[in-house]
């Protein structure tokens, strides 16, 4: 149920609903209308998933877009695990990883 995911989703941030909302600038008079299981406007949705760094998909269904594989979701968990002030450095690494990888590649095969 979206509500009760939402309500997850701030905890792992260790916010609470009611601090997000007003951090958005949004109103708490909804909640009790998302507790029935009624989504809000799609414009605060965005906001919120934007807000939670998550997808609209996972806040409103529970998953994440089919087209990812097991492995692409598990990254994903795993930088959204990742403290703030560490995430810059692990794009780093992963981009310079991607690079040797490529350089090694286009050496084997003679390209460069």
């Amino acid at each position: 149920m979206f509500y009760d995911r939402l309500r997850e989703l701030c905890k792992e941030k260790g916010t609470t609903l009611s601090a997000v909302l007003k951090e958005l600038g949004l109103s708490t008079g909804s909640t009790g209308t998302w507790k029935k299981g009624q989504l809000p406007k799609g414009d605060i949705l965005v906001k919120i998933a934007e807000y939670l760094n998550t997808s609209i998909d996972y806040i409103v269904l529970g998953e994440y877009k089919a087209d990812l594989t097991n492995e692409e979701k598990h990254l994903l968990e795993l930088y959204r695990m990742t403290p703030d002030r560490a995430k810059y450095k692990l794009i780093c690494d992963i981009e310079r990883i991607v690079e040797e990888e490529i350089e090694k590649f286009a050496t084997e095969k003679g390209a460069v």
